[in-house]
C-alpha cells in the first residue's frame, strides 16, 4: 500500500472491474456448460456496470474530496485478488459463484478499510455508499446463480 488520492482509489477499483470483466469473457470462451456461460455472461455485464457507475461516480461527485489522501491505500493487481483461486477451463456454477464472490469480497474490504480511514466525513460517506452497494450486489450475484442452477 501506498499514499493515494481517493480519485486514485476510485479509479484502481474501476480498473479492477474491466479487469474482472475480461478475465469473465475469457472463460466464458473456454466453457462448454451452458449455465456457467450464462453465469459469465452475468457477471460480464455486472462487472461492466460496476466499472461504469464508478465512472459516473467521480464525474458527479465534489471535485475537493478526490484529492483527500490516504496514507495505506489499496494497491492489489487483479492477481493478487485472485489469490488461492481454483480456476480453470471447466468450473462449475458453484465455482464461478465462489470466485465472484471473492472478487466482491475483495471490494468490500478495500471499501470498509477505506471508510475506516477516511479522513473527512464526506470521503467515509462516499466510501460507505460503495460499501453498501458492493455488498447488494454481491446478494444479486447469488440469487442469479440461484435462479440459474433452477433451469
Amino acid at each position: 500500500m501506498r499514499y493515494q488520492t481517493v480519485k486514485d482509489v476510485l479509479e484502481h477499483a474501476r480498473q479492477l472491474h474491466k479487469q474482472i470483466s475480461t478475465f469473465y469473457k475469457q472463460l466464458s470462451h473456454r466453457q462448454h456448460q451452458e449455465r456457467v456461460k450464462m453465469l459469465l455472461d452475468y457477471l460480464i455485464r455486472h462487472e461492466t456496470n460496476l466499472e461504469q457507475m464508478l465512472q459516473r461516480f467521480e464525474q458527479d461527485k465534489d471535485q475537493a474530496i478526490w484529492n483527500e489522501w490516504f496514507q495505506f491505500a489499496p494497491d492489489e493487481k487483479l492477481q493478487q485478488a485472485l489469490a488461492g483461486a481454483a480456476v480453470h477451463a471447466d468450473m462449475s456454477v458453484d465455482e464461478v459463484v465462489s470466485l465472484a464472490l471473492q472478487l466482491d469480497d475483495y471490494f468490500i474490504n478495500m471499501y470498509r478499510d477505506m471508510s475506516v480511514n477516511a479522513s473527512s466525513a464526506a470521503v467515509k460517506a462516499v466510501f460507505e455508499n460503495l460499501l453498501a452497494f458492493e455488498e447488494h450486489e454481491k446478494i444479486r450475484i447469488v440469487r442469479t446463480a440461484l435462479e440459474i442452477n433452477d433451469f
